[in-house]
C-alpha cells in the first residue's frame, strides 16, 4: 500500500474533530426532540413519534440519491460536505422553534423544518464517511482514525447530552422565556456544529484522494444500488445496523422519561448519567480499537455488544430506580454505543474495498449512504414505535407522577426491548463474512490491479 503523504495528522486530527457536526444534533435531537414535542409544545406522543418518523424517511429517500451524486467524477465531496454542515446547524435551531396553534398546524411545521435538516445532516455526513476510504484503504489505519474519532464522540455525545439543558437553563437564570430558551439552546448548538464543520473541511480540503483503478462510473442510481445491495455481506451488515439502532433510538428518546418518573430526578440528572456515557467512549474507544487492530473488529463488536446484552438485563431484574442504577445502566450501554460507533463505518470500508474488486468501481459515497439510510431508518421507526409504546403503556403527558404499571414498562424500554435488538444484531454480525484477512486479500488485489499488475485469485 502506497502511503498517502498528504495525509499528514494534523489533518487527521481536523478530519476526526469533524465528528462533532455529525454527533451533537444526532444526539440532542434523539434525547430531546420528543419531550419538547409533548412538553413544551403540547404534541400528542404518537403524533410526535409521527413526526420524526416521517422527517428521518423522507431524509432516507434523499440518503441513495446523495449517496450516488457523490460518486460522480464532477463532484465536490468536500464542499458538498461543508454547505452540508452549515445548513444542519441552521435548521436544528429551526427545529427547537416553539410555534402556536393547532395539533395539524404544529404537525405541518415540525415534519417539514425537521425533514430539511435531515436532509442536510446527510449531505454533510455521507462525505464525511466517504472520505475516510478515499484518503486511505490501510485497515489498521482506518479504523485508527475511526478510534480517535469515536474517542471525540464520547465528548461530542456528553455535549449533546447536557448542553442544551445548561444552555437552557442559563437563558432561563438570565431571565429570557422559558419557552424560547429551547430555541436559544437549539441555537447554541447549531452553531457548535457549524465551527467544527469548518474545521473539518479546511483540514482535509487539499488532503489527496486515492487513485482508484476502477471503470468510471456512468451508471443510473437503481443499477448502482442493484449492484451494491447483491454484495454477500450487505444481507448480514444492513439488519446488524437496524436492529441495533432501532432500539438504541428507543433508549435515547426514553432517557428522559426514565430519569424522571422511574429514577424520580429532575431532567437536569442527565447531565450526570451523561459522564459516564462520555467515560465508556473515552476509555473503551481505544480498547475497541486496540482489539480490532490485534484481532478483528467482529471480536471487538461481539465483545461490546454481549455486555450491553447480558448487563441490560441484570439491571432491569434490579430495577432502574435510583441514580446508582441508572449509572451502572448507562455504563453498560456504553460498551455497545462506544462499539458501535467506533467501528460501524469500518465495515462500510469493507464493503467499498469489496465492491472496487468485485465490480471495479468506485463507490464511496453510495455504499456510505447505505449505512446512513439503515441508521436513519432505524432511528426513525425506534422513535415511532417509542411514541406507541408510550401510548399504550398509559403514558399521560400532563400527569407528574405515572402509574406503576407505565414507570415498569419506561424501565422495560431501556433494558429488555434493547437487549432482544442487540441479540439479533449478534447473530448478523457473527454471520458477517469479512474479516482482518478477507480484507487484507482484498486490499491486495486492489492495490494491484491499481498498479498494473494481473489480478489474483478471487478472496
Amino acid at each position: 500500500m502506497n502511503k498517502n503523504t498528504s495525509l499528514t495528522p494534523l489533518r487527521k486530527l481536523g478530519y476526526e474533530a469533524g465528528i462533532t457536526t455529525e454527533s451533537v444534533i444526532y444526539n440532542a435531537f434523539y434525547i430531546y426532540f420528543m419531550i419538547f414535542l409533548t412538553n413544551v409544545v403540547g404534541v400528542n406522543p404518537v403524533l410526535a413519534g409521527t413526526i420524526s418518523l416521517i422527517s428521518v424517511c423522507v431524509d432516507a429517500v434523499t440518503d441513495p440519491l446523495l449517496g450516488w451524486i457523490c460518486d460522480k467524477p464532477n463532484v465536490n465531496m468536500k464542499k458538498l460536505m461543508l454547505i452540508g454542515g452549515i445548513l444542519t446547524g441552521i435548521l436544528f435551531m429551526a427545529t427547537f422553534v416553539v410555534i402556536d396553534g393547532s395539533q395539524t398546524v404544529k404537525f405541518l411545521y415540525y415534519v417539514c423544518v425537521s425533514s430539511l435538516m435531515w436532509v442536510a445532516y446527510t449531505m454533510f455526513c455521507i462525505p464525511y464517511y466517504a472520505c475516510c476510504a478515499q484518503m486511505t484503504d490501510d485497515y489498521d489505519e482506518q479504523t485508527k482514525i475511526r478510534g480517535i474519532s469515536s474517542s471525540m464522540n464520547g465528548f461530542v455525545i456528553y455535549a449533546g447530552c447536557v448542553f442544551p439543558i445548561l444552555f437552557i437553563t442559563a437563558f432561563v437564570e438570565a431571565g429570557l422565556d422559558p419557552v424560547k430558551s429551547w430555541t436559544y439552546a437549539a441555537g447554541c448548538i447549531g452553531l457548535i456544529s457549524i465551527a467544527f464543520g469548518l474545521i473539518n473541511y479546511f483540514s482535509i480540503r487539499n488532503v489527496d484522494f486515492i487513485e482508484k483503478a476502477v471503470v468510471e462510473d456512468q451508471d443510473g442510481i437503481l443499477k448502482t444500488y442493484k449492484e451494491v445491495i447483491k454484495l454477500k455481506p450487505m444481507r448480514y451488515f444492513i439488519p446488524w445496523v437496524f436492529f441495533y439502532l432501532f432500539g438504541s433510538a428507543m433508549v435515547s428518546a426514553n432517557q428522559d422519561y426514565l430519569i424522571i418518573y422511574a429514577v424520580g430526578e429532575s431532567p437536569d440528572a442527565i447531565k450526570y448519567s451523561a459522564v459516564m456515557t462520555l467515560l465508556a467512549f473515552f476509555i473503551l474507544s481505544p480498547v475497541f480499537t486496540w482489539i480490532s487492530t490485534k484481532w478483528d473488529r467482529k471480536v471487538a463488536v461481539l465483545f461490546a455488544f454481549g455486555v450491553t446484552m447480558v448487563g441490560s438485563v441484570v439491571c432491569r431484574i434490579m430495577g432502574i430506580d435510583s441514580m446508582n442504577m441508572l449509572y451502572a445502566l448507562t455504563i453498560l450501554n456504553g460498551f455497545a454505543l462506544a462499539g458501535f460507533w467506533c467501528l460501524f463505518y469500518d465495515f462500510s470500508y469493507d464493503l467499498i474495498e469489496l465492491d472496487e474488486y468485485k465490480n471495479r468501481k468506485n463507490r464511496a459515497g453510495a455504499i456510505t449512504s447505505f449505512p446512513q439510510l439503515i441508521q436513519k431508518f432505524g432511528n426513525a421507526v425506534g422513535l415511532q414505535v417509542i411514541g406507541i409504546v408510550l401510548a399504550v403503556i398509559g403514558y399521560d403527558e400532563t400527569a407528574e407522577v405515572q402509574s406503576a404499571a407505565t414507570v415498569s414498562g419506561i424501565q422495560n424500554i431501556s433494558t429488555v426491548f434493547l437487549a432482544i435488538c442487540i441479540a439479533i444484531s449478534m447473530i448478523c454480525i457473527i454471520l458477517y463474512p469479512v474479516n482482518k484477512k478477507v480484507y487484507a486479500k482484498l486490499q491486495a488485489a486492489n492495490e494491484r490491479r491499481r498498479n498494473g499488475e494481473p489480478d489474483f485469485h478471487d478472496p
